[in-house]
């Protein structure tokens, strides 16, 4: 008989595609010969607090609907590591293991429902690594924005204080250029400025 699975997919933003560990995730269960009875799909931060998919799992987890929690990889239930640990822990109560597909299929809980302790120190690692991940996206994303400002580009809306005029007193060189026909890239790389820069002086002309 079939084991009966639950696939929990997560991407981080409205912008990426969920498709793509949708389509990873339903091949390994064909391999492995899983019955996939639910599929929890969301575009959330990893970060946040009361997510609906994981309110869902477990709801669905204490009704028994599966025995496995299928994800591509850890970082999938959460960044922080003491909450990818207290997630774990929730499906465990419910002898409930997860599978990790990229960890060679690596499930958290053995055939007795007992975690392992070499499986237990993997999952440990992987939780504090995607966590420190977390942390190295965040302080690039800072500096990218500090060496952004050092430069003179303007970040987000100009302010709604900075009149229309004074913003595009700014950039008189950049109009010039733009009336001259030269592309945005061209123009974001003349005056070293970002692309959304130019975009929106083209629109504020």
């Amino acid at each position: 008989m079939s084991t009966k699975v639950c696939l929990l997919i997560r991407v981080s933003s409205e912008k990426q595609d969920t498709k793509r560990q949708e389509i990873e995730l339903t091949g390994f269960c064909k391999e492995k010969r899983f019955k996939i009875i639910r599929t929890i799909s969301s575009k959330i931060s990893g970060t946040k607090n009361d997510r609906p998919d994981l309110i869902e799992l477990f709801e669905a987890a204490k009704r028994k609907e599966f025995k496995k929690v299928v994800v591509t990889e850890i970082n999938r239930l959460g960044r922080k590591a003491k909450d990818i640990r207290h997630t774990i822990d929730r499906l465990h109560d419910q002898k409930i293991s997860i599978v990790f597909k990229n960890f060679a299929g690596l499930e958290s809980l053995d055939e007795n429902n007992n975690e392992t302790f070499v499986t237990n120190i993997i999952i440990s690692i992987h939780a504090e690594l995607a966590q420190e991940e977390r942390k190295l996206i965040s302080e690039r994303t800072k500096s990218g924005l500090v060496a952004a400002r050092k430069r003179g580009e303007i970040l987000g809306r100009p302010k709604g204080k900075e009149k229309r005029n004074v913003f595009l007193k700014k950039h008189q060189k950049l109009i010039v250029d733009l009336k001259k026909g030269l592309t945005l890239r061209q123009c974001a790389k003349l005056h070293r400025v970002c692309r959304n820069t130019v975009i929106k002086v083209k629109r504020a002309i």
